[in-house]
């Protein structure tokens, strides 16, 4: 028996499926309309149409628990399925995951994944081109009502990407079965169960992504109206400290080396090629942003580039949306857009997220759960231990003799922040070099740093590098749910056109997989308790919870995520920040979102129209000088 065949047998009916949608809001998540679904049975050929565009909801289209769906991007499918009230199917194959699972890796630039490029890559040349797709998907966009002619078009045109869905799926089944060398039925099952677990969880996210984030409306109104009166006071209050840009805001080079120099970092930092010049671009920022007047200077020129929060675009309902483009690595993890997601901008502007009326949010995380990955797949037992006793960094001080028994994160932050410097390096490959700028130590006592974590982490340090061993024998690297990242090579060519060692790219790799895989995992579980998930966040959620029920439903939810993380590799800590009105931050964090609602509180007493207007001539428009 094949896998197509076992496949087959496992369900009442396989249906390729595919819906038409207009959308709501500028996120492109929540749809105003479900225009159509369109449904193939794979085996019998029989065709389903339902016509949905005039309907606010309607009864599911089949019983969900008898059959496997068949769609490309499974998220679209889930938005049409919820708006339509049809709730969550369980089974679902999603062609667009599957080929990520394959090819991600090899198949690179834009659209590389998309349905057109996927059928093409199979080798299916007969399709219609995207300016056609494009031609067809307008029709739908911008009328509300249709004639019978354009329904008809629509429904034709629906089927053609259904048709072109069952094309891909009937070739990646025969591709899975041959790369995975799937032979018993125990191999077709456990393969099955794996591809049906992403495709759920992409209903999963869709669901999250309907829910949104909770925010508060009124002051984000409230800075976009004001703050651009009030940056100009503001910039010059940060500047006071580094002296970097003149009353006009313009940054002065020779004032940049100045503070470069201030800090004792005029020989490390990095210079231009060909003009010598210090270099500023975002990742040398980056790179020394642990020193205060760095920090700063990253302040100011965001408030710089800042006039409103354009990342802070409410729906209709009030929420903030964003598509969470979960599989969007390598890796599996979600990769939502920088520009609107409000956990990928600067930290303080978390502190616009506000519970919605009746409700507290909860920030879990699961803690330190790079380590705790680490210590469960390779059997190092001195690795879990640490994870066990608590803070791992702290622990692991201690370990090595670097601090006493009894020292704590508060009394020796130092020797800690070696640890955690010692632990990224060693995750992502990073040598001496990389350990002496992050702690300020020579490279002969960095080197030394790095011989002893090896060391005392020894089981952890073989394992990894026998599965990077084992990766170059077998082409591939899998977790245990069946995520997979495929090698062409050793190398890949780089920016610079020069070939790149992944090496470094594999260390992390089982570990940043596994912990997507713990967070889907999480995710549909949190789901299915009928939790309300908000967001998700590398390896945390944002959840909303009636105020009634908080206490003990928080502790449910808690649990519930380290179950989860149990099933995939073992139970793994969970930590909760409770939010009751709006999220706030860390003291120096919170002070920066501070200071700015200060200098709008400060603009407002000016009560008449006059007044405000000199006040932002005086901060906002310094009189040239004279000539």
């Amino acid at each position: 028996m094949g896998f197509l065949k076992f496949v087959k047998k496992s369900f009442d009916r396989v249906l390729a499926v595919d819906s038409e949608f207009r959308f709501a809001d500028s996120s492109m998540t929540i749809q105003e309309q479900v225009v159509c679904f369109v449904y193939k049975d794979i085996f019998t050929r029989d065709k389903f149409y339902f016509w949905e565009a005039d309907k606010k909801s309607t009864h599911p289209h089949f019983e969900w628990e008898n059959v496997l769906l068949i769609p490309f991007v499974a998220v679209a499918e889930g938005h049409s399925w919820l708006s339509l009230l049809h709730g969550r199917p369980n089974n679902v194959w999603d062609t667009y995951v599957e080929n990520a699972r394959l090819y991600k890796t090899m198949r690179t630039g834009k659209g590389a994944l998309n349905l057109l490029n996927t059928a093409h890559g199979y080798g299916i040349n007969e399709t219609m081109t995207k300016e056609q797709k494009d031609e067809e998907r307008d029709i739908v966009i911008r009328n509300k009502t249709y004639t019978q002619e354009q329904r008809e078009r629509i429904l034709n045109y629906c089927l053609e990407d259904v048709e072109l869905t069952e094309k891909v799926f009937l070739k990646q089944i025969a591709d899975i079965e041959k790369k995975n060398k799937l032979k018993t039925e125990d191999d077709y099952r456990r393969e099955l169960w794996q591809i049906m677990f992403r495709g759920a969880s992409q209903l999963n996210v869709a669901l999250a992504e309907r829910n949104g984030i909770p925010f508060d409306n009124k002051l984000v109104n409230e800075f976009n109206t004001y703050y651009p009166r009030v940056k100009r006071h503001l910039i010059e209050k940060y500047n006071k400290t580094i002296n970097v840009f003149d009353e006009y805001g313009v940054e002065k080079n020779n004032l940049f080396q100045e503070m470069i120099k201030r800090n004792g970092l005029f020989d490390k930092w990095p210079r231009t090629f060909k003009t010598g010049e210090l270099v500023k671009d975002k990742k040398v920022i980056a790179k020394f942003s642990h020193i205060k007047d760095i920090r700063t200077y990253q302040k100011i020129k965001y408030f710089l580039n800042l006039t409103e929060l354009s990342m802070f675009k409410p729906g209709t309902d009030g929420r903030m949306r964003t598509s969470f483009n979960m599989f969007g690595t390598e890796t599996g993890r979600c990769t939502p857009s920088t520009n609107t997601f409000v956990f990928s901008g600067p930290a303080w502007v978390r502190n616009f997220i506000k519970p919605s009326w009746g409700n507290w949010c909860a920030y879990l995380d699961y803690s330190q759960q790079e380590v705790a990955i680490q210590g469960f797949l390779s059997g190092d037992k001195k690795l879990m231990e640490v994870y066990k006793n608590g803070d791992v960094y702290i622990n692991t001080a201690k370990l090595i003799n670097l601090v006493p028994d009894y020292a704590t994160q508060e009394s020796h932050p130092r020797e800690r922040q070696i640890c955690k410097t010692l632990f990224l390096a060693q995750g992502y490959g990073a040598g001496p070099g990389y350990v002496k700028s992050q702690i300020g130590c020579s490279k002969i006592r960095a080197q030394h740093y790095l011989r002893l974590f090896k060391r005392t982490y020894r089981t952890y340090d073989n394992w990894i590098n026998n599965q990077i061993k084992l990766a170059a024998i077998n082409g591939k690297m899998t977790t245990r749910f069946g995520w997979q990242r495929y090698l062409s090579g050793r190398a890949k060519i780089g920016k610079n056109g020069k070939l790149k060692s992944i090496k470094n790219s594999l260390l992390n790799w089982p570990i940043q997989s596994h912990g997507s895989e713990v967070l889907r995992m999480a995710l549909i579980e949190l789901n299915n308790n009928h939790f309300e998930v908000n967001a998700m966040v590398h390896d945390a959620f944002l959840i909303s919870i009636p105020v009634q029920e908080f206490n003990e439903r928080l502790e449910e939810a808690k649990k519930i995520m380290v179950q989860a993380a149990e099933k995939v590799v073992g139970a793994i800590r969970v930590g909760a920040k409770i939010i009751k009105g709006n999220f706030t931050q860390d003291p120096e964090t919170q002070k920066d979102f501070d200071e700015i609602f200060n200098e709008i509180r400060n603009y407002k007493t000016y009560t008449d129209v006059a007044s405000q207007r000199t006040y932002a001539e005086e901060v906002s428009q310094p009189t040239p000088k004279r000539l």
